[in-house]
C-alpha cells in the first residue's frame, strides 16, 4: 500500500488522470481534490504524507490561494511542496504566491508530456530542500 501522495486540486479531471497513469509504477498515490475545501480537508488529514500539492489557483468556493495561504499559515511547518496553477498572467502573482511557500508557478495550458518533468523537478527539490520558486509555462520547462 502507497503512504505517499500528491494531492491535485483541480476541477478538471485530465490531470489527475495523467498524474494517475504516471504515478502507477511509483510510490505515490493520487489524491483529486475538486474544490478548496476537499484539499484542506485531504492537507489536515494527511499532512505528513502529501509529497506534492498540485493547487488550482482558481478553484471554486474556497480559492487554491486561500488554500496555499492557510497551509503557509499553519504552526508546524509543513514538507509538502506546492506546484500553484493558473491561467491568468503569472508575473502579476509570482511575488504573492513566494510569501505563501509556493515552490512552482505553472502557466496553463501545459502539454500533457511536460508534467511528468514538472512534477519530478519538485519531487528532486524536496529532496534538495529547495526554496526558490520557479515559473514555468509551456515549452518553457527543463
Amino acid at each position: 500500500m502507497k503512504n505517499r501522495f500528491i494531492l491535485v486540486a483541480d476541477t478538471s479531471h485530465t490531470l489527475p488522470q495523467i498524474l494517475k497513469q504516471e504515478l502507477a509504477m511509483t510510490e505515490y498515490a493520487l489524491l483529486h481534490a475538486k474544490n478548496g475545501q476537499e484539499a484542506i480537508d485531504y492537507l489536515d488529514l494527511l499532512r505528513t504524507q502529501i509529497a506534492v500539492a498540485v493547487i488550482d489557483l482558481e478553484l471554486p468556493g474556497v480559492s487554491g490561494l486561500d488554500v496555499i495561504w492557510r497551509l503557509a499559515r499553519q504552526k508546524q511547518p509543513t514538507s509538502t511542496r506546492i506546484i500553484a496553477t493558473t491561467a491568468i498572467e503569472v508575473p502579476l502573482l509570482k511575488d504573492v504566491v513566494k510569501n505563501f511557500g509556493v515552490d512552482v508557478l505553472v502557466q496553463t495550458p501545459v502539454p500533457v508530456q511536460e508534467w511528468r518533468t514538472i512534477i519530478n523537478s519538485v519531487l528532486s527539490s524536496e529532496l534538495a530542500g529547495s526554496s526558490k520558486v520557479r515559473t514555468l509555462s509551456a515549452g518553457a520547462i527543463a
